[in-house]
């Protein structure tokens, strides 16, 4: 199996944390009697190659700075970055050699020129992600011209992803690769996605032209730890030639009997526009309907525009035609929010040839309008998304202003693409998440979605490493090999960068016509002129044969079916005596780990690992195995299946006592009341679930009777004391959009100022009856009680709501009473939660940080801090 690379910084203390109660000796404190070492191994992948050196690792004490593991096509490159003392340097070194020998893997290490870059901050670096999509092969000519122009920006390549199932010859429609890039400080985006200006008043040419000389597409924006753009988006559409197969202006004048060829087509997209209305004046309005009868949708609209309602995003069309008929006929079939567009003026049920309104003298400006409908929806204009050719027809210095200001631009042209769900490969969905969302539209799948051709030819696998990267470097490394498109192709490529600076890359070539001995022996001797370590290379067999490449008919069974996230979050950071522990669960149980990253920014809190379960593991036995692990080390670890729900959530739902808030709202009204002990009493058996919820309520609010119920709320309001990570994860997720309420066995008073709080949409609690006349508490509820059944009803109430399912939302909570309403979410986490609510539910988080749902959820510590700074 090819995998993408996986690489993480250990930000380890200088000294060992605890294990087992007693203090770990021999710190690596970072001194001058420390060496920093960078080891680099590789051979064939098997599993437990990662446990065996960490194993080592950590009976030395050393501290990881870094740790990169690269695998292709069952060849693997695994990298670390170790801080050593003095006294331990040799007896590691000869342990981990031993290690590697016993394995049949090589070995070599060097001391870098300088300390790690993660052993202090985090750097603040810009990082752009460049999504290129091709129907055809992805070419060493190609890469070889995009990171050229990369360089000319002093961009240099960092990481380079080309997932299995994102191989034309899996899903059937495309190849795709993400190329992660560091760019100068106060680097303009738009420069290298459309051209920077030069001293001539002209412009460069940007990637996209690149892109398509090579036949492929091309978006580029700014990078967040976020593959897809949060659900808090506005996606823009045009019309003609874009969510419709035709030009509609020109269908217009066909109906009517003219000729749309005889406009000259030397002006300007507008002024041809303009002559084409004329040509209208006198005919009747009868031919608009007769153009609707018969429209088409461009192949994958509809999947593409309920693909991304479904994730919660705002959809509009935007169109300068002036038809505004069709333009709402088309906003109703495909389910839009908005429209806008000009609309024909009509007299006495005939075209006059001019536009209606001010629009005859004032011409709008998209920009302008797009900016009104970010801010109607609260939503950021780098998350409006334009989908068509509106950028290609602005000159270079409008065309650069749109892409500075908005999000990424993809480009779409129904004459030139087949099918419009090429728009979310670039938009960062991967082959299984685009074939997942046509089996729930069973109208649209395509029988031009099956397995693609297998390349014919000789494959050559060449892994390299650099000790420091730097621009260019695919350009130098690739070069001898860029003149041959398209008789030599790239089956995969993987590129992972060291924190020490350096880089590991493989190729997995194939070459129809060339002797494949002559182009290996041409790429070996760049490589060594240039100063680059060539750790393995081989010729192998015709590119279609062996197991490597064999392909399925369903494109679920060849890539997918068994892949999980593993969240493994534990704080202040994650301790090598965890590490270990998960890492032997993988060896046990012979698990492929497929790609790891770090979700946290400042330590080395949580990350995240993608991994294979092999044929026979069971997930729940394994489950259980990742559980103990937990319970032994105190860290959290959630796992998932790797699938397309988890990136559909929308809506979070809260308890609020001991959740949202660490106190019992009933416990402080009752200290207030000088009831505390009977009441706490019967709240702590309640929260077991050692008493009915219902008459435990009614016995406590009893308690409260003769009570004076504004002083009572207004005090407790006063003294509220937020769950450390609340704010934070409620701030964050309205930022991506996710809709949130408090459902609470508490009382309405506090729900709605917790709500207030924390900017939540929704807040349902219990109500306590008040003496109208008095102002006094009766000692009753008022109108429904929230039982565990009420939440778990409110929460489908809500779903319903906001137009999603159930699988879509996410609960949180703490006691027994929020038990149904776990189960009912796609996602009930049970937060520091009693021991009958922790049996009971599949997801745990036991850190006193209500944050590290985030991580569960796939959004990362730099996301999170991205949208503060954005605030």
């Amino acid at each position: 199996i090819d995998r993408c690379p996986a690489r993480v910084l250990f930000a380890m203390p200088a000294r060992c944390a605890e294990t087992n109660g007693k203090a770990a000796r021999g710190s690596c404190a970072a001194s001058a009697e420390t060496n920093v070492i960078v080891f680099r191994v590789w051979g064939a992948d098997e599993p437990g190659i990662a446990d065996a050196f960490l194993k080592v690792v950590v009976s030395h004490m050393c501290q990881v700075l870094d740790l990169a593991q690269f695998v292709l096509e069952g060849s693997l490159m695994f990298s670390f970055v170790l801080c050593v003392g003095d006294q331990s340097s040799m007896g590691l070194m000869k342990e981990l050699m031993r290690s590697a020998k016993e394995r049949r893997l090589q070995l070599d290490f060097y001391f870098p020129d300088r300390s790690p870059a993660g052993s202090g901050e985090p750097s603040s670096e810009s990082v752009a992600v460049v999504s290129v999509v091709s129907p055809r092969e992805i070419t060493p000519a190609m890469l070889c011209d995009l990171d050229s122009k990369l360089s000319e920006h002093g961009c240099v390549v960092k990481e380079i992803e080309q997932r299995r199932d994102n191989k034309k010859q899996i899903n059937g429609e495309y190849n795709k690769v993400e190329i992660r890039v560091s760019c100068p400080p106060r680097f303009k985006l738009a420069n290298l996605a459309v051209g920077a200006p030069t001293s001539r008043g002209e412009s460069s040419t940007g990637l996209q032209k690149v892109a398509w000389e090579h036949g492929a597409e091309t978006t580029v924006r700014w990078w967040d730890a976020m593959n897809r753009p949060n659900g808090k988006s506005l996606v823009v559409f045009g019309i003609s030639n874009e969510l419709c197969t035709c030009n509609v202006l020109d269908e217009l004048l066909t109906e009517a009997g003219l000729d749309p060829g005889s406009v000259p087509a030397d002006g300007s997209i507008e002024k041809q526009n303009e002559l084409k209305v004329a040509m209208l004046k006198g005919k009747s309005t009868g031919i608009v309907q007769k153009v609707i009868d018969r429209l088409e949708f461009t192949p994958g609209a509809r999947l593409v525009c309920s693909a991304l309602k479904r994730l919660g995003f705002r959809l509009a069309i935007f169109t300068n035609l002036g038809i505004k008929k069709i333009a709402e006929h088309v906003k109703r079939e495909l389910g839009m929010d908005y429209v806008i567009s000009k609309d024909l003026e009509v007299f006495d049920g005939v075209f006059t040839g001019a536009y209606i309104g001010e629009c005859t003298d004032v011409r709008f400006r998209k920009a302008d309008l797009l900016m009104l409908m970010a801010e109607r929806e609260g939503i950021d204009y780098r998350n409006v998304i334009l989908i068509g050719e509106e950028v290609t027809h602005l000159d270079a210095a409008k065309a650069r202003e749109m892409v500075e200001t908005f999000g990424p631009n993809v480009y779409f042209n129904s004459n030139k693409m087949k099918d419009l769900t090429i728009a979310l490969y670039l938009l960062g969905f991967n082959g299984s998440d685009v074939r997942a969302l046509r089996k729930r539209r069973r109208d649209e799948v395509s029988d031009d979605c099956s397995i693609g051709a297998t390349p014919e030819g000789k494959r050559i696998r060449v892994r390299i490493s650099a000790k420091k990267r730097g621009p260019g470097q695919l350009v130098r490394m690739l070069s001898p090999l860029s003149a041959l498109s398209p008789e030599m192709g790239i089956s995969t490529v993987s590129q992972c960068s060291l924190q020490d600076g350096g880089i590991c890359v493989g190729f997995d070539f194939w070459a129809k016509k060339q002797d494949p001995d002559q182009l290996l022996k041409e790429l070996l001797f760049a490589c060594h002129k240039l100063d680059f370590q060539v750790l393995g290379s081989d010729l192998a067999s015709p590119a279609g044969a062996g197991p490597a490449l064999a392909m399925s008919s369903d494109m679920e069974a060849a890539v997918g079916r068994s892949h999980y996230v593993i969240t493994l979050v534990q704080k202040p950071q994650i301790t090598a005596a965890s590490l270990s522990a998960v890492f032997g669960l993988f060896r046990d149980r012979a698990v492929n780990l497929i790609r790891i990253e770090r979700l946290s920014l400042h330590q080395l809190a949580a990350l995240k690992f993608t991994v294979e379960l092999p044929d026979g593991v069971e997930k729940s036995g394994f489950s259980n195995d990742l559980m103990e692990a937990s319970k032994q080390h105190g860290i959290d670890i959630a796992f998932q299946k790797d699938n397309l729900d988890r990136w559909m959530r929308r809506l979070v739902v809260f308890d609020m006592d001991s959740t949202l808030i660490q106190q019992e709202v009933i416990d402080e009204l009752a200290k207030i009341a000088c009831v505390e002990d009977e009441v706490k009493k019967l709240t702590e058996a309640a929260m077991r679930g050692e008493l009915n919820f219902f008459e435990s309520l009614k016995s406590r609010v009893a308690l409260l009777e003769g009570q004076n119920a504004e002083r009572l709320f207004d005090e407790v309001k006063k003294n509220l004391i937020f769950t450390p990570g609340a704010k934070k994860l409620c701030s964050t997720l309205r930022r991506l959009g996710y809709k949130m309420a408090v459902i609470s066995g508490g009382f309405l008073p506090v729900a709605r100022e917790v709500q207030r709080e924390l900017g939540l949409d929704y807040a349902f609690a219990n109500t306590l009856e008040v003496d109208e006349t008095t102002g006094l508490l009766t000692g009753h509820t008022s109108g429904p009680v929230v039982t565990p059944q009420r939440k778990r009803a409110l929460l489908a109430t809500i779903a319903d709501v906001e137009g999603c399912e159930l699988q879509q939302t996410i609960a949180v909570g703490d006691g027994a009473n929020d038990i149904p309403m776990l189960h009912a979410a796609g996602l009930g986490i049970a937060f520091c939660a009693k021991p009958k609510v922790q049996a009971a539910t599949e997801f745990r988080i036991n850190q006193k940080d209500l944050s590290t749902v985030l991580y569960l959820i796939g959004v990362s510590e730099h996301v999170a801090e991205r949208l503060a700074v954005d605030m």
